[in-house]
């Protein structure tokens, strides 16, 4: 059975706790952002849930930062810094969120996962080679941004839809026919309840057609740009066999024409999210 959109829409959002992280994730960048907060309100803030102090340990304590041994969560983020910690937790709310497997799209976890980690460094990367949005909120829309697949797989089971994406027509199309909305739609409807910014929560749900926010959304622009040169929602993160950028031609959109990028750029733009993936994996163990 088809379900309808309104029935989608209760089960999305009957799934919205099935982890605390990413409100504790929204809540954490908003005490970034407020100059009262500290390094004991974050700690204190990420200790609510074990799993995420449990892998943000782990990655503290791993060779990326020496291998320190811290064994408290005020330890290490006294240690590494508010920003570091801020960007684990990033690391930690994406891995849990994602690394599962998508039954109703023929997308294994370990490939959702690698993919929404590529998309958060490539988006970290764009921010940083333009200058023109902070690298850290890029990176969280770039890990989430195909989060509204999860919950579109998991919705779709609790109503025994029975519904599989066979690849014959784009995700869009297939998403829209069976559920009523796109992943994009989903997610935004996702980060928006778990209380992400708006600038977020906008960035993700206009990924596919930046041009109809009401007002200018960088991120919304570089989701749609890493969209069209790299392939994208089919849990296929980019590999330097595809080859370098430069020589081909780059579709135009919003960020070539606004932030005037060309092959040599892009080229080192792809060359730092791939060396930073691998770093990333290779240290972390994700």
């Amino acid at each position: 059975m088809i379900p309808t959109k309104e029935q989608f829409l209760v089960a999305l959002k009957q799934i919205e706790g099935f982890s605390p992280a990413p409100v504790i994730l929204s809540n954490a960048m908003r005490l970034m952002r407020d100059p009262e907060s500290d390094i004991d309100s974050i700690a204190a803030l990420v200790g609510r849930d074990s799993a995420l102090v449990a892998d943000i340990l782990r990655c503290a304590n791993s060779s990326y930062y020496g291998s320190s041994g811290y064994r408290s969560i005020g330890e290490a983020v006294q240690k590494i810094g508010l920003r570091e910690t801020i960007r684990i937790l990033n690391l930690a709310v994406a891995r849990i969120v994602s690394g599962k497997d998508l039954e109703c799209y023929g997308i294994a976890g370990a490939d959702y996962w690698s993919e929404s980690l590529f998309n958060g460094i490539l988006m970290q990367e764009l921010a940083r080679s333009t200058g023109r949005a902070d690298p850290d909120e890029a990176y969280t829309v770039g890990l989430l941004r195909f989060i509204g697949r999860l919950g579109i797989n998991q919705a779709i089971q609790n109503l025994q839809g029975g519904l599989f994406w066979d690849g014959n027509e784009s995700l869009s199309v297939w998403e829209t026919q069976n559920v009523g909305v796109t992943q994009a739609q989903a997610g935004a409807i996702l980060m928006g309840n778990w209380k992400f910014s708006d600038k977020i929560v906008q960035a993700i749900g206009m990924q596919d057609l930046p041009s109809a926010a009401n007002e200018g959304n960088w991120a919304a622009d570089a989701l749609y740009f890493a969209t069209t040169i790299l392939p994208q929602g089919v849990g296929t993160p980019y590999l330097p066999a595809i080859g370098p950028i430069v020589g081909r031609s780059i579709p135009r959109s919003e960020v070539t024409e606004r932030f005037g990028f060309d092959p040599a750029n892009l080229d080192a733009v792809l060359s730092a999210t791939s060396q930073e993936f691998d770093n990333i994996r290779k240290n972390f163990g994700v």
